[in-house]
């Protein structure tokens, strides 16, 4: 017995009522929640007292940046005038050492023999001088006695001027073998601190060579280097601004000490020094510094930093218009001075903007000022 098939109409009328069941029963629960009371109200503006401020639109400095690190005030190359093998070595790299103390001996084997032939040649030329003396007092009294002329006084008188002259040509050469054994003793010229330590024992040291590097780092030089076109906006005394980046809280705030006439040949750009204090020993030489310097003014819009809301990397002001309506407008700043911060874009001047509020704001709110 076969079971008779359905005819196509009769499928398609099947199918249609069973699209026509399933819509109406997703839309009974949408018709059911129309105006119910679990629907969420709209906001409502409220009210909100705060304190207002103008975005001012004025004239402030153009700030130049130039880069540049920091230099020791004195840096001091200790060396010798003469050739030697180093002895010893007394200090080491960190030390703080003071005016006259031993840093470093040299052989002084040589001089210290030379030193010993002057002072024998000093005994020499003093016995000489006191034969001499005894002479001249003797021909002195026989002059007196008519026993010896006047020509022979005379002589004996230049005999003993040459005995006292090769007196004193010893001791001059004792001098100098002294200032050359002094130039064996390496003593720090000035008080500081060892940098750098550039021979050990056994070294030849030859004159001119250094032997250690002193700094005084009480007092730290900044040398930036300003563009061609900025050089002749500035001058000597100015105030800038120096930030050492890599050590916390250290803003520096000097006159400038000195602009260098002529560019490097490298960067093609003018030195500028200034000097920071470092009592506290915080800046080292080589750091990196930021020079900012007020070259002229321009035109810029300002607002308070008071005013101003963080939202991740994004910046925004609050802006009360005509109708006392806060609206919240993003903007993006450029240079703070002070407690004031450029606003680049996203504000004109003179616009109303809330700088503070007893509650957080939401838009629309209505501002009472």
């Amino acid at each position: 017995m076969s079971i008779p098939t359905p005819s196509r109409r009769a499928r398609l009328r099947g199918a249609a009522s069973i699209l026509t069941m399933l819509t109406v029963a997703a839309l009974v629960p949408l018709a059911g929640c129309g105006g119910g009371a679990d629907e969420p109200a709209a906001y409502q503006p409220k009210e909100v007292r705060a304190d207002l401020v103008t975005a001012e639109r004025t004239r402030i400095p153009r700030i130049v940046t130039a880069t540049g690190e920091l230099e020791a005030e004195n840096a001091m190359e200790v060396s010798t005038r003469l050739m030697g093998h180093v002895l010893e070595v007394l200090v080491k790299v960190g030390e703080r050492v003071q005016t006259g103390q031993v840093l470093a001996r040299i052989d002084d084997t040589d001089v210290q023999a030379r030193k010993r032939q002057a002072e024998a040649a000093i005994a020499e030329a003093r016995a000489v001088l006191e034969n001499a003396e005894t002479n001249l007092a003797r021909f002195q009294r026989l002059y007196q006695e008519n026993s010896v002329s006047r020509s022979q006084l005379d002589d004996v008188r230049t005999g003993r001027d040459r005995a006292a002259a090769g007196l004193a040509r010893a001791e001059a050469a004792l001098d100098e073998v002294q200032v050359q054994l002094d130039y064996l003793r390496i003593e720090a010229p000035a008080p500081g601190q060892v940098t750098r330590r550039l021979v050990d024992p056994g070294d030849m040291a030859s004159p001119g060579q250094p032997l250690l590097m002193l700094e005084q780092t009480g007092t730290m030089k900044v040398r930036a280097g300003l563009s061609e076109k900025d050089v002749d906006l500035v001058a000597v005394g100015k105030q800038v601004t120096v930030k050492i980046t890599s050590v916390e809280q250290a803003t520096y705030t000097v006159p400038i000490a000195r602009i260098v006439p002529v560019a490097s040949s490298m960067s093609r750009t003018f030195d500028l020094e200034a000097y920071l204090p470092n009592e506290s020993g915080r800046l080292k030489s080589g750091m990196f510094a930021r020079v900012e310097v007020p070259v002229n003014s321009r035109e810029a819009v300002m607002v308070p930093r008071e005013a101003l809301h963080e939202r991740g990397q994004l910046t925004g002001v609050w802006i009360v218009d005509e109708a006392s309506t806060a609206h919240l407008r993003w903007i993006r700043t450029g240079q703070a001075i002070g407690d004031q911060v450029e606003v680049i874009s996203g504000l004109q001047g003179g616009e109303q903007l809330v700088l503070r509020a007893d509650r957080p704001l939401v838009e629309g709110d209505k501002v009472v000022s």
